[in-house]
């Protein structure tokens, strides 16, 4: 196959790893667009946010690039968007906040990516980790950006499930 007519190098492999690249490459590419249009998060948090999805992308066919020091400043910036709540919130707000609830949800959708993953070979439980943090830090964030915009959380309160009082 010629070079030029090539988007990937691994697009035509069986496995669920291929696409765990692919995923990471949309999340992280969700971001960079994302970035354009969150107003009250630091842009250099986002943008490492953003080169460690590209570290993580690599880490499972690769060497893992997620290294203790990396994942200790993703903690520190969860910690620092952390808030508490006691509803489900609909993902809905300012623009800002409506992308970082798009990027939770890919989150998850990578996580499941890396569950199927892991019925081919090993993975390393700190991507796995990674991508839970990263979910739950995105819907924080997506809490502070509409805090930060004067939006009013919409609370949703599931007809499926009952909640304990």
């Amino acid at each position: 196959m010629k070079v030029d007519y090539c988007a990937y190098s691994f697009l035509k492999e069986g496995s669920n790893q291929c696409d765990y690249e692919i995923m990471t490459d949309r999340l992280a590419s969700l971001l960079g667009l994302s970035m354009h249009y969150i107003k009250h998060i630091d842009q250099e948090e986002l943008l490492f946010l953003c080169e460690t999805i590209y570290h993580a992308n690599g880490s499972i066919r690769g060497k893992n690039a997620i290294d203790d020091i990396r994942f200790q400043k993703v903690e520190q910036i969860y910690q620092k968007y952390e808030r508490s709540f006691k509803e489900f919130y609909l993902p809905v707000g300012c623009i800002g906040a409506s992308y970082l609830h798009v990027l939770r949800s890919e989150c998850k959708n990578i996580v499941r990516w890396i569950v199927k993953i892991e019925k081919e070979k090993q993975v390393d439980k700190k991507i796995y980790d990674l991508f839970n943090l990263l979910a739950n830090l995105f819907f924080y964030m997506a809490l502070y950006e509409n805090e930060q915009e004067g939006f009013e959380e919409k609370v949703f309160v599931s007809k499926s499930y009952e909640v304990a009082s």
